[in-house]
């Protein structure tokens, strides 16, 4: 009976294995979000623990010890390179490729290890890269019919940790804007 017992606790511990490994395998790691209010009255999720700079209340950092010192996510209501005049959707997406965000992304070329991509629709624009020292990119811009004001995102991340580049996307877009 012991022979028996013996091969039962390792069948057992065979089982617990084979569990343990599926559940690694299938664990999801994708990165965890809170909402959060931004100084400018945005509502959006953010990375869980990240916060906002004392002096760039629109840009948010991970603690020290968690990332390196040139991750960010940033979320900005603003106005865009033209001034504050209430647009069309049409409008906004006329002047997307031009707004600040997406021309210093474009200006960053020399330093890219792919071309630029883009994405969007009628009311909103994505653009992403990756640098030569592997740094991921993603700005998004989302437009309101009529409003004066456009939200802006982006994260800046090396070897897209946790797929924040994906969640960027998704949290501006979903993002609730303070209405002027």
């Amino acid at each position: 009976m012991t022979r028996m017992r013996r091969r039962l606790a390792l069948l057992a511990l065979l089982i617990l294995g084979i569990i343990g490994f599926v559940l690694v395998i299938t664990a999801d790691e994708s990165a965890v979000l809170e909402a959060t209010k931004t100084a400018e009255g945005v509502w959006v999720e953010v990375p869980i623990d990240w916060q906002a700079e004392p002096d760039r209340p629109f840009e948010y950092r991970p603690p020290v010890s968690a990332g390196r010192l040139t991750d960010r996510w940033i979320v900005a209501w603003t106005c865009g390179g033209d001034g504050c005049e209430p647009r069309s959707l049409q409008q906004w997406r006329a002047m997307a490729t031009d707004l600040p965000t997406f021309v210093g992304i474009r200006d960053a070329e020399g330093s890219l290890l792919f071309d630029v991509t883009e994405s969007g629709d009628e009311s909103s624009y994505v653009l992403a890269s990756l640098t030569q020292a592997g740094e991921t990119q993603v700005a998004v811009a989302v437009f309101f019919d009529g409003s004066d004001h456009y939200l802006e995102c982006g994260v800046s991340v090396f070897d897209d940790v946790d797929d924040l580049a994906t969640k960027i996307v998704e949290a501006c877009r979903a993002a609730v804007p303070p209405r002027s």
